[in-house]
């Protein structure tokens, strides 16, 4: 029997804003199936220099800043005490981006789960900006969420339970995008893992540069398909896209409904086939599914 991936630590960035704050119901629900500890980070930045201003207020300023942050991650960790989850609070003054990467990569099994905006809306970090460069640099796991209910709708602010949003988790298939190499298998066992925690079938899908002949790329489905199905994980089959591989993936998400995609993308050296990182940034900027990225090695 395979052993599934796991994570000994989830880390959530969260910027103040109600939009970064979608991400909580996921994190509670994936934080129970997964039974893992969930670390939250809230960063702010002071200017070290301003002109015109002293150090002292400076000096001031950074320590209410810190004060805020503290008071605010206090709020976010009462949300979750019904739920029985372990839950820590880490405020630090720094860039947002380099300090979640940096407490990324304190584990290697550490995963990130972070919200970014979608083709509307901005929070107060960009929070697209920084979802963006934590994909771009870091090793780690990451799970983007989209922002998918309006901006007034907050967690923290009208002291809901967590359980209450439960009907926000929508995710109710796995499309597990592969090219054929051993770098996109890498998602594999992420995939599985999270099947397992979510209670929800997988879909593998892969694109085929011929137009006519399939049989290679079914087979090799089939044997993806006998992986998940030996793991006692429910799996419907596979599917052979054709076409420009984030086009055709994007598809599939709006086709299947309410996925979360998941993909490898390819580490700082190294081509793969689709060259997946391309494809990769494509999907998670244009669909607006949720994306669980894995960097292959």
């Amino acid at each position: 029997m395979e052993q599934r991936m796991m994570y000994d630590r989830m880390i959530v960035p969260l910027d103040g804003s109600q939009l970064a704050e979608q991400v909580l119901p996921y994190v509670h629900v994936v934080s129970e199936g997964l039974k893992c500890p969930i670390t939250l980070v809230r960063v702010f930045d002071v200017p070290a220099m301003i002109e015109g201003v002293s150090g002292a207020t400076i000096d001031r300023v950074a320590s209410e800043l810190r004060a805020d942050a503290d008071r605010y991650l206090e709020r976010v960790k009462g949300t979750f005490v019904d739920v029985g989850t372990n839950v820590s609070a880490v405020g630090k003054q720094g860039d947002a981006a380099s300090v979640i990467i940096e407490e990324s990569e304190k584990g290697a099994s550490t995963i990130v789960m972070i919200s970014s905006h979608g083709r509307s809306g901005v929070t107060r970090w960009a929070m697209g900006s920084v979802a963006e460069k934590v994909l771009q640099a870091t090793n780690n796991p990451l799970l983007i969420i989209r922002d998918q209910v309006a901006e007034e709708s907050s967690f923290i602010e009208g002291n809901r339970n967590l359980r209450d949003w439960n009907a926000l988790l929508t995710i109710k298939n796995i499309i597990v995008t592969l090219d054929g190499s051993s770098i996109s298998e890498q998602v594999i066992p992420h995939a599985m893992a999270f099947a397992k925690s979510l209670a929800v079938p997988l879909t593998p899908v892969r694109v085929s540069n011929s137009p006519n002949d399939d049989s290679d790329n079914t087979e090799y489905l089939n044997n993806v398909v006998k992986r998940f199905r030996d793991e006692n994980l429910q799996c419907d089959g596979g599917e052979v896209l054709h076409g420009n591989a984030a086009t055709a993936i994007i598809e599939v998400t709006e086709r299947i409904p309410n996925p979360l995609v998941a993909m490898t993308t390819r580490g700082r050296s190294g081509i793969q086939r689709w060259v997946m990182g391309s494809v990769t940034d494509r999907v998670v900027r244009h669909s607006g599914s949720p994306a669980l990225v894995i960097r292959g090695t």
